[in-house]
C-alpha cells in the first residue's frame, strides 16, 4: 500500500474517531446537564408550589389547590404533579399522557435520561400538612437532545469533510516530491538521468531530492563516459577520421549485407566517386589543406545524398568515396550526384588546385528482380570509363556498352501500380513467420511476420515489391492492411495459444500524417491483442522522425504493445537516442553478423551493444544468423535472441502459428 493511501486512511480514521468522540461527549454532557437542569427546575417548582398551597391545603380548600397546580402544570414541561396530605393520600394530581416517541429507540436507550423529581414538604405553621412532587418530562428532553445531536453530527460532518479534503490536498502536495522521486528512480533505471526541479519546500524531502539529483548527475557522467568510450572505439573501426563518414570497412559490410539478403534483396543505385591528383595537391599545399578539402567534399557528398532514405555514404579509401542509395531510379540518382559534383567543383580548394585535382563518378543501378551482386563491378567499370572524360563527368553503367546484362528474377507485370493496388484492396498477401529464438534457453521468443505476394503462381518476398509500394506511395496503406490481418488472426485464436508477433513498419508510415494515431486507436480497440504485437521500425526512422517515433513509443507502451529498432547500426548514429525511447528491443543489423566469427571489430560492436542495451533493460537480438559459428558466438556474448535461416526459415501461417 502506498504511503499516500496509508496517510489518507490514517487521517480518515482519526477524523471518524474524532467525530465519534465529539458526538459521544456532546450527547452525554448535554444529557447530564439536562438531567441536572430538569431536576433543579422541578425542585424549584415543587418548593414554590409548596409554599403557595400550604394555607389552602391546611384549610382543605382543594379547589384553590387544584387551580394553582393547574396553573403551574400548564406553564412547565412536567409530566406529573402530585399533592399528598400528611397521611400520604393523594389530594390533587395532574398528569399528561406521554406523546408518541419521536426519536429512534436506540438513541432513547443509549442516553437514558432519568431526572430526579422535585419534592417539597408543605407546612402550616409548625405542622407538616403534606408534600408536593413534581416530575419533569424526560421525553421532551430526549427530543431536544436528539435534535441537538443531529445538528452537531451534520455540522461536524460538513466541517470534517471540508477539513479532510483540505488535509488531503496538503498531503498530496507534501508527498508530490516522493512520487517525482519514484518516477526519477524509474528513469534512472532506463538510463534517463533527468534531475528533479523545482526542489520541494519540506526541508527533509528537499535534502533527499538534492541527494538524488547529485547521484543522478554522477550516474549520467559515468554512463556518458561508458557510451563515449564505446563510440570512440567503434568510430575507430567504422568511421573515417578525416571526413566523419563511414569508412571502407563499414561500407563494404553494409553493401554485402544488403546485396546478399535473402529477405530484402537490394534495388537501387551504387555510386563511386574518385578524386584524382590528391598526392600532388598534398605535396604542393600540405596534408592539412588536403584533409580539409576531403572533409568538405565528404560534407557535400553526405548533405546531398542524405535525403535518400536508407542511404549509406562513406569514404572507402583515401581519395575514393561511395554511396548506396536504396530504391532510387537512375534518373533521380543522376540528378543528386550531378548536383554534388557541381557543388564540389566550386570548392575554393578544388579550383585552387587547378589541373591537379579532378572529380569522376560512376553509377550502377539494380532494379527489382535483378542480380545485385554485379553492382560493384558495374560501378567500377562506369568509374573507369568516366576517368577518360573531363573532370566532373558522371558515367552511368550501360549494359550494352559494358557487357553482361543481369537476368531478371521476377515474373513480368505490365502494370505494377495497378497490381499492388489490387493486392492491398483485396488483402491478397500471404504472411509467413520466422521464429526468433532465445539465446539463453533456445525457446521461442516470438515470430517475425514476413509478407509475400503471389505473382503468376510465384511467391515473391517483400524485398522485391516493397520498394514499388513505396514508389507508388502505398506503404502506409500496406502496413495498415498487414496489421489488420494480424489482429484478425490473433482474435481467431484462443488466448492461451497466442504467440507474440513482430511486424515491420516503414519509416514512411511513421512519418505519415495520421498513421500513428490510427495505430494507437486500433490497439486501444483491441486491448487483449495489443500485448501480442511487436512493431519494428528501421533505425533511419530515429533520424528522420524522432519526435513522432518517441510519441508512438510512449503510446505503444501505454497500450501494452512493444517497439523495436530494426537494422541497428546502419546509420552510424550515436547510442544517445536509446535514453529517450521506450524500447522493447533492438535488432543488430546483419552487416555485423554475417562475418562476426572472423571480424573482431564486429564482435566488439555487438558486445558493446549488449552492455548498453542490458543496462537499460532493452533486449538485444540479431538477424540473419546463417551458421552454427555465428549462433554459438552470439550465445556466448549473451544476446537475448536471434533469427535466421539456421534457426528457422519463414514458413506459412498454418505451420508457424
Amino acid at each position: 500500500m502506498s504511503l499516500h493511501r496509508q496517510m489518507v486512511l490514517l487521517i480518515t480514521g482519526l477524523l471518524l474517531v474524532l467525530l465519534a468522540g465529539i458526538c459521544f461527549l456532546s450527547v452525554h454532557n448535554s444529557r447530564d446537564y439536562l438531567e441536572n437542569q430538569m431536576h433543579n427546575h422541578a425542585q424549584d417548582t415543587a418548593t414554590s408550589l409548596g409554599l403557595s398551597i400550604a394555607r389552602p391545603l391546611a384549610d382543605d380548600d382543594l379547589a384553590l389547590v387544584q387551580t394553582m397546580v393547574d396553573a403551574i402544570f400548564d406553564r412547565g414541561d412536567f409530566v406529573r404533579i402530585t399533592v399528598r396530605n400528611a397521611d400520604g393520600d393523594v389530594m390533587v394530581q395532574r398528569q399528561t399522557q406521554p406523546p408518541p416517541i419521536l426519536v429512534p429507540r436506540w438513541f432513547d436507550n443509549w442516553v437514558q435520561i432519568d431526572p430526579m423529581p422535585g419534592i417539597s414538604e408543605i407546612t402550616a405553621g409548625w405542622r407538616v400538612v403534606g408534600d408536593v412532587r413534581v416530575f419533569a418530562d424526560k421525553d421532551a428532553a430526549t427530543r431536544n437532545l436528539w435534535m441537538a445531536a443531529r445538528q452537531t453530527f451534520w455540522l461536524f460532518l460538513v466541517v470534517g469533510g471540508l477539513s479532510w479534503f483540505i488535509i488531503l490536498m496538503i498531503v498530496r502536495a507534501v508527498l508530490a516530491p516522493l512520487r517525482t522521486l519514484e518516477r526519477q528512480a524509474e528513469l534512472i533505471c532506463n538510463k534517463d538521468f533527468t534531475g528533479q526541479q523545482p526542489l520541494p519546500k519540506t526541508r527533509e524531502l528537499k535534502r533527499v531530492v538534492q541527494a538524488i539529483n547529485r547521484m543522478t548527475r554522477q550516474l549520467k557522467v559515468l554512463f556518458d563516459e561508458q557510451v563515449a568510450q564505446i563510440e570512440q572505439v567503434r568510430n575507430q573501426a567504422y568511421v573515417d577520421s578525416v571526413t566523419g563518414l563511414g569508412n571502407g570497412r563499414f561500407f563494404n559490410a553494409q553493401l554485402k549485407a544488403r546485396v546478399e539478403s535473402p529477405e530484402e534483396p537490394f534495388s537501387g543505385v551504387l555510386v563511386r566517386l574518385q578524386v584524382q591528383g590528391m598526392a600532388q595537391y598534398n605535396e604542393q599545399f600540405g596534408h592539412g589543406a588536403g584533409n580539409l578539402l576531403l572533409r568538405r567534399i565528404g560534407q557535400i557528398w553526405l548533405h546531398t545524398l542524405e535525403t535518400v532514405e536508407g542511404h549509406c555514404v562513406a569514404r572507402v579509401t583515401g581519395t575514393r568515396f561511395a554511396a548506396l542509395l536504396p530504391h532510387q531510379s537512375v534518373e533521380a540518382a543522376v540528378t543528386l550526384v550531378q548536383s554534388a559534383l557541381s557543388q564540389m567543383q566550386r570548392l575554393e580548394g578544388l579550383s585552387q588546385g587547378g589541373h591537379l585535382l579532378k572529380l569522376y563518378a560512376g553509377l550502377s543501378a539494380c532494379q527489382v528482380g535483378q542480380d545485385a551482386r554485379l553492382l560493384e563491378s558495374q560501378a567500377a567499370a562506369a568509374l573507369e570509363q568516366a576517368q577518360s572524360q573531363q573532370s566532373g563527368h558522371l558515367e552511368v553503367y550501360d549494359a550494352s556498352a559494358h557487357g553482361d546484362t543481369p537476368a531478371s528474377g521476377l515474373p513480368e507485370v505490365s502494370d505494377w501500380e495497378a497490381f499492388l493496388e489490387n493486392v492491398i484492396s483485396r488483402q491478397e498477401v500471404e504472411l509467413h513467420y520466422q521464429p526468433v529464438i532465445s539465446c539463453m534457453d533456445q525457446t521461442l521468443m516470438h515470430y517475425e511476420v514476413l509478407a509475400r505476394v503471389k505473382v503468376r503462381e510465384q511467391l515473391i518476398t517483400a524485398g522485391y515489391f516493397i520498394p514499388l509500394v513505396e514508389r507508388f506511395d502505398m506503404v502506409a496503406r500496406f502496413d495498415r492492411m498487414v496489421i489488420q490481418l494480424l489482429i484478425e488472426q490473433l482474435r481467431a485464436q484462443p488466448a492461451t495459444e497466442r504467440v507474440p508477433l513482430a511486424v515491420n513498419l516503414s519509416s514512411h508510415s511513421i512519418r505519415s500524417e495520421d498513421f500513428d494515431t490510427w495505430l494507437l486507436a486500433t490497439l486501444q480497440a483491441h486491448p487483449d491483442i495489443a500485448p501480442h504485437l511487436i512493431f519494428e521500425v528501421p533505425e533511419i526512422t530515429v533520424r528522420t522522425a524522432h519526435g513522432k517515433l518517441r510519441w508512438l513509443a510512449d503510446g505503444l507502451k501505454e497500450q501494452g504493445a512493444k517497439l523495436t529498432i530494426d537494422h541497428f547500426g546502419t546509420t552510424n548514429s550515436s547510442f544517445g537516442y536509446l535514453s529517450g525511447l521506450q524500447l522493447y528491443s533492438i535488432k543488430v543489423d546483419s552487416s555485423y553478423i554475417r562475418d562476426i566469427a572472423a571480424n573482431l571489430d564486429h564482435q566488439f560492436f555487438v558486445q558493446s551493444l549488449v552492455r548498453i542495451a542490458h543496462s537499460r533493460q532493452i533486449l538485444l537480438t540479431a538477424e540473419m544468423v546463417e551458421d552454427a559459428a555465428q549462433w554459438e558466438l552470439l550465445r556466448r556474448f549473451q544476446l537475448d535472441g536471434a533469427q535466421g535461416y539456421f534457426l528457422g526459415q519463414p514458413q506459412a501461417e498454418k505451420v508457424a502459428a
